[in-house]
């Protein structure tokens, strides 16, 4: 699975990799690459347009762009020649940055956004040297730092970290940190998820995979507890609330509420880091090191079809909106590429879990969706139909499609991320 996904993002960059043969370092040079044409869409009269704009970045049928539009709610965006060419493979935005993996270039890129709607590079760290392969697991700890974290395929029970200073835009301390491993099972392998930093603790999930096997080695749900920022003391919690993966890297897997409780996208699916049980949501309460013993919400069996959660994001009130791909409409992992996604209402409190009955789409929806003003918007891309940003209510799960996207006949929206205010 971790192989297929990287030998896609590169067949979808390929022709444009270049490698930079250099030394780990960090250009300021604020003119890089600037959008001098982002602000595309409506005239500002959206009252979102009053509080900057928004930058949207996603994969085309011809290349992957970074650009601005000054409202979600209405308006049209065409990507060729509108943004940025800025191939991507993983992405986070903080404050007034956005930041992506260029895998080719071997770059930690940073973009900035301005309260005018423009947006442009301010900086980058090579990443050779800094974590194996490449930047694959981005976790915001605190307003100025970002732990990464970095293996290859076959991590033999090893993976890299790294602490970026955000405001001088540099990697401060790196190393390496245990992961489970078992000699006698050299084809099983642990893929480092996301995680959070709690009362003194980094708390991260993943998923095992046996090459061999071409499966997933599920035994309940599993997480890795370390000591921070040391990255030491590795030990394993468990949770047999369901068997499957926790915290996919690139998705929008983990949350946190008000109170400050952290939930886990707990994905079961038979195409997607478990044996095919039932998906859901799993809670590590604030300040603890292990899983809620009494706390599982189960999205599988209301809603059907084999629904497997894929991600999810906090909006307020104990309500997340999530997003499910339906596995009796596959028959391979492939197959997320057709209309077999929706959204899903989950009320976090009372365990509880809604269809919101969106248009079916490619699962690319889940990547990483935007919370803002207490509304849910991602992106809704119908096979051979009008893509769109679409905006949810969290309370009574009513939805409108608001900003229209052209991407030349396909489009991936991999990040929404909001300006700076004027």
């Amino acid at each position: 699975m971790l192989k297929f996904l990287k030998r896609l993002s590169l067949t979808v960059i390929a022709g444009l990799a270049f490698f930079i043969a250099a030394i780990t370092s960090c250009s300021k040079d604020n003119s890089v690459t600037e959008c001098k044409n982002c602000n595309t869409g409506n005239n500002g009269s959206d009252p979102q347009a009053a509080g900057g704009a928004f930058t949207v970045a996603s994969w085309t049928a011809d290349l992957q762009y970074v650009a601005s539009v000054p409202s979600l709610t209405s308006g049209s965006l065409t990507f060729k020649g509108k943004g940025l060419e800025a191939n991507g493979s993983r992405y986070i935005w903080h404050k007034q940055y956005v930041y992506l993996m260029n895998l080719p270039m071997k770059r930690f890129i940073q973009y900035e956004m301005g309260a005018d709607g423009s947006l442009k590079e301010k900086a980058y760290i090579l990443t050779d040297g800094v974590v194996p392969n490449y930047f694959q697991s981005l976790n915001i700890v605190n307003d100025n730092t970002m732990l990464v974290l970095g293996a290859l395929d076959a991590n033999g029970g090893t993976v890299g970290w790294a602490r970026i200073n955000l405001n001088e835009f540099k990697v401060e301390a790196k190393g390496t940190m245990a992961v489970p491993y078992d000699a006698a099972k050299p084809s099983v392998n642990y893929a480092v998820g996301r995680g959070f930093v709690d009362n003194g603790k980094f708390i991260v999930g993943g998923y095992f995979y046996n090459s061999a096997t071409a499966a997933y080695d599920v035994d309940g749900v599993r997480a890795l507890v370390y000591d921070y920022p040391a990255m030491t003391n590795m030990h394993v919690i468990k949770t047999n609330a369901t068997a499957g993966g926790i915290g996919y890297d690139y998705l929008s897997s983990l949350t946190t509420d008000e109170e400050g409780n952290h939930y886990f996208v707990a994905s079961a699916g038979k195409f997607w880091t478990g044996a095919g049980g039932k998906s859901g949501v799993v809670r590590i309460k604030k300040g603890a090191a292990e899983f809620d013993p009494d706390y599982f919400l189960d999205v599988t069996t209301p809603l059907g079809k084999q629904a497997c959660l894929m991600g999810m994001n906090y909006v307020s009130n104990g309500i997340a909106i999530g997003s499910v791909q339906y596995e009796e409409m596959m028959t391979s992992v492939r197959d997320r590429l057709k209309d077999v996604g929706q959204l899903v209402k989950l009320d976090l409190r009372n365990k509880t879990a809604t269809l919101i009955n969106t248009p079916l789409s490619p699962v690319a929806m889940v990547r990483s969706p935007l919370v803002y003003d207490g509304k849910y918007y991602t992106s809704i891309s119908p096979v051979g139909a009008e893509a769109g940003i679409y905006e949810v209510d969290a309370v009574n799960g009513s939805f409108k499609k608001g900003l229209t996207l052209d991407g030349g006949g396909s489009v991936s929206v991999q990040l929404i991320a909001p300006h700076p205010a004027k």
